[in-house]
């Protein structure tokens, strides 16, 4: 009996020398093995400031960490919420009115989204712009013309949806959807009456400046009550204002509804991976702002300021920014996930 266990304790001896041994002579396979996946990032049509930011945070992560990245040009938010949910990305960029619509699997989503919150990186406002010669003086004169907030579905699509919808319009406008380029030409041949004009965080873009130059326009306020309306309808709307200093086409301080920019994560992406993202943006946060000016917002201070306090937060960014001082305590902790 001893000598028969003792015979198949060196087989099984032998047989892990041996594989062993193969590892040893195999090292890629030893490596494969204990190195990080490589993290797919969705951000949004080419050229786009969203496009450049999440190109920028996921050259940050290649650079200073041993996360390799990869990155694909999509349609924006709406479009990364629903390939989070497909598992065919792990993080993407989206704006803080996709969330309540993905989150419940409204319209443009088939069914509801989970995803996690990871950090925010800047604030578009997001005003209505007519021409100089319009008619169209409040968001009530809106009945009955052509409105185009860029592609069905995007994010000031479904943002504009909730404004018109709270000033009682929605039903009665024309809507007219397309490419921020089809948009913004439209508006020029005069084929639409309002589209949207994107500021970040008060800086205009210099399409805005061109479409001035041969459509001069003026930009059309809204209410206190209508915004505030609007934000019973989807919670990620936000409040800011622009002043005359920001850009020359509003006069003194404006009230302008406006969005957040959240990076995404899927459920999938553990606490690990989540805090060592943000420890590769943040910890060289001036390096990142350099890419330009649609970065210059990227802080660790910023980046829980404009989180929504309705969806959890992956826990391992939830670490980090702990770690900085820089946690709100209003925000949830998603339930840790790890390898």
């Amino acid at each position: 009996m001893y000598q028969d266990d003792h015979n198949a304790k060196r087989r099984q001896l032998l047989k892990f020398g041996v594989a062993s041994a193969g590892l040893l002579m195999m090292p890629g396979l030893s490596y494969a093995a204990g190195r990080p996946r490589e993290l797919k990032w969705g951000s949004a049509s080419l050229g786009s400031t969203g496009y450049i930011i999440i190109e920028a945070l996921a050259q940050a992560v290649q650079r200073h960490s041993d996360i390799p990245t990869s990155t694909l040009s999509t349609s924006g938010g709406a479009e990364n919420m629903a390939l989070i949910q497909r598992g065919e990305i792990d993080f993407g960029q989206t704006t803080s009115t996709d969330w309540p619509v993905a989150t419940q699997g409204k319209k443009p989503f088939r069914a509801p989204v989970d995803a996690r919150q990871v950090c925010a990186y800047t604030v578009w406002n997001i005003p209505l712009i007519v021409r100089a010669d319009s008619n169209i003086r409040s968001y009530a004169d809106l009945a009955g013309k052509r409105i185009m907030p860029s592609s069905a579905g995007g994010a000031t699509a479904i943002m504009y949806q909730a404004l018109l919808q709270a000033a009682g319009v929605a039903d009665s406008v024309d809507w007219t959807y397309g490419s921020w380029n089809d948009t913004f030409n439209a508006f020029k041949s005069g084929a639409v009456d309002a589209i949207p004009a994107v500021l970040t965080n008060g800086r205009a873009s210099p399409s805005l400046e061109e479409i001035n130059t041969s459509t001069p326009f003026r930009v059309l306020p809204i209410e206190q009550e209508t915004l505030d309306k609007a934000r019973g309808i989807n919670g990620g709307l936000l409040k800011s204002t622009v002043s005359s200093e920001q850009w020359k086409h509003v006069e003194g301080e404006m009230l302008i509804p406006a969005i957040s920019g959240v990076l995404a994560a899927s459920p999938d992406v553990t606490d690990d991976e989540a805090y060592q993202v943000c420890k590769a943006i943040f910890d060289n946060s001036e390096e990142v702002r350099k890419v330009g000016s649609q970065l210059k917002d990227v802080s660790a201070g910023f980046a829980t300021r404009y989180l929504l306090p309705d969806y959890p937060v992956n826990a391992g960014a939830a670490r980090y920014f702990k770690e900085k001082g820089v946690w709100d305590e209003q925000l949830i902790i998603a339930d840790p996930v790890s390898a």
